[in-house]
């Protein structure tokens, strides 16, 4: 008769519990090792068509590259956001915008350093237009008041670079126009205001620029039937299957990154941005999205 070895089932359970424990903390370090090691740096280059109703013949085909959420500070490393503004520039695109959170912060020094990397900002060869995020305004409603004075002096260095920063207001860029909202948390933003602008583009080939997409919800939007281009979400900057993004700093929850379309005629695009605010991202790859603007 053969008789069980309880001497060899023991080991062999110590063995597979050995095994699992194993296997658990290599896959759960070479996760970690993913999302704060490798995909907050690991850009993806997102291409798409933007058809746009009456745009002018001479802009069919021409290229605009949305960049967003930077957060110029000391959690993003500036040699890899030059590399992006390099990448940017060899493309030779027709039209930069940026949408927002150009600081991490709004501190004297946030400022000196992103004036310092402003300089090498890429440019359109027709235009360019820009909107501030919360964080360029500090990140908080106290600091929005503390670093007022630094804000209004990133504004005037957006200008005097010549890109054009809209707050509440509209530009005309070779045909196209476009508008630009103010913050929707620290901006000062105003329905009123903020519909007067959208109003001035909404009967032209158009398009608007707003940091926060919960504005896409707001009753600011009559008669406008192009596109909003976004940022702030970072894509949720984890983003998991099944259960989606559990933090995302937004009212409207289904708002994540991509394409949305909003009841009223609007649609809306959200970019996940280049930066973060702590370094990790996870099914949330950081992102420059490369538009073909169409006659839509």
């Amino acid at each position: 008769m053969l008789y069980a070895d309880p001497f060899m089932d023991s080991k062999r359970k110590i063995s597979r519990r050995k095994f699992l424990v194993r296997s658990s903390v290599l896959t759960l370090s070479g996760l970690g090792l993913y999302a704060f090691g490798l995909e907050p740096r690991w850009i993806s280059i997102e291409r798409h068509e933007l058809p746009i109703k009456d745009l002018p013949v001479s802009l069919d085909g021409k290229t605009a590259v949305q960049l967003s959420d930077l957060h110029i500070g000391s959690r993003v490393n500036d040699s890899y956001l030059l590399a992006q503004f390099e990448y940017v520039r060899s493309l030779n695109p027709e039209f930069v915008f940026f949408t927002g959170d150009f600081l991490d912060n709004g501190s004297e020094w946030h400022l000196e350093k992103g004036i310092r990397l402003l300089d090498h900002f890429p440019r359109g060869t027709i235009g360019n237009a820009c909107v501030l995020g919360n964080h360029d305004y500090g990140g908080s409603e106290r600091d929005a008041i503390v670093f007022a004075a630094n804000t209004e002096k990133l504004a005037d260095r957006f200008n005097d670079a010549g890109l054009n920063l809209l707050r509440d207001e509209a530009i005309d860029l070779g045909g196209l126009k476009v508008a630009g909202l103010k913050d929707f948390w620290f901006g000062g933003f105003d329905d009123s205001t903020a519909a007067s602008a959208i109003k001035e583009v909404a009967s032209h080939p158009s398009i608007v620029l707003s940091h926060n997409p919960d504005t896409a919800d707001r009753p600011i939007w009559d008669g406008f039937e192009s596109w909003i281009l976004c940022g702030h979400t970072h894509g949720g900057q984890c983003s998991f299957p099944l259960v989606g993004a559990p933090i995302c700093p937004v009212e409207n929850k289904r708002y994540l990154s991509g394409f949305y379309d909003v009841e009223g005629g609007h649609r809306l695009y959200i970019n996940r941005g280049i930066g973060h605010t702590m370094r990790v991202r996870f099914m949330a790859r950081p992102e420059i999205t490369i538009f073909t603007l169409t006659r839509g």
